[in-house]
């Protein structure tokens, strides 16, 4: 019995230990990783932000773009305000995307752009996300048995670029976490 109580103890701290939060590695595609302190909001979000941040970042609202048999894809807009820093930003890339639980794939957004220290600075083009004709039915029936105000997004974008501070340049990758509520665009 003494035994039995005792793997199953090691077998609870190995799987203690494989869900626990993953990590990211040092270098992604060759970019060091640097975590900012970045504020996310959307753009009918009037709380300011925090006076401690590097930058601020104003989601817009979605748009359709196009729409299939296999899907729909919509674009949203974006505006991002550095406070300390500037720079060009190479390309950016989606991870696990949701919006209401339900799966979005995001292109990865292939337009460079520069931005200065305290100018705020608008995409040059929208980002497109796909919704699927599955998720987009799942969609539908969670928007007809309980349609909702805002709906909730999350995700993780990563900004591989060039980044400017104290004169130096820096080749980095920034994660930032997205927890957002939007305007429901269908109301």
């Amino acid at each position: 019995m003494k035994n039995f109580v005792m793997i199953a103890g090691i077998l609870f701290l190995a799987f203690v230990h494989t869900f626990s939060a993953q990590e990211l590695p040092s270098k992604i595609r060759g970019y060091k990783v640097y975590n900012a302190k970045i504020t996310v909001r959307s753009s009918d979000d009037s709380k300011p932000a925090d006076a401690e941040r590097e930058a601020v970042i104003t989601i817009g609202t979605p748009e359709i773009f196009d729409y299939s048999l296999t899907g729909i894809t919509l674009g949203a807009s974006a505006e991002i305000a550095a406070v300390d820093q500037g720079g060009r930003v190479d390309f950016l890339t989606f991870n696990d995307f949701r919006i209401n639980g339900i799966a979005v794939d995001i292109e990865e957004y292939k337009h460079e752009f520069s931005f200065k220290k305290g100018e705020p600075i608008s995409l040059p083009k929208p980002a497109r996300f796909f919704i699927g004709t599955l998720n987009l039915a799942r969609a539908a029936r969670n928007e007809l048995l309980g349609s909702k105000k805002k709906w909730n997004v999350t995700g993780t974008v990563f900004v591989f670029g060039k980044f400017k501070k104290y004169g130096f340049s820096f080749k980095r990758v920034v994660p930032i976490k997205i927890d957002l509520n939007i305007a429901n665009p269908l109301k």
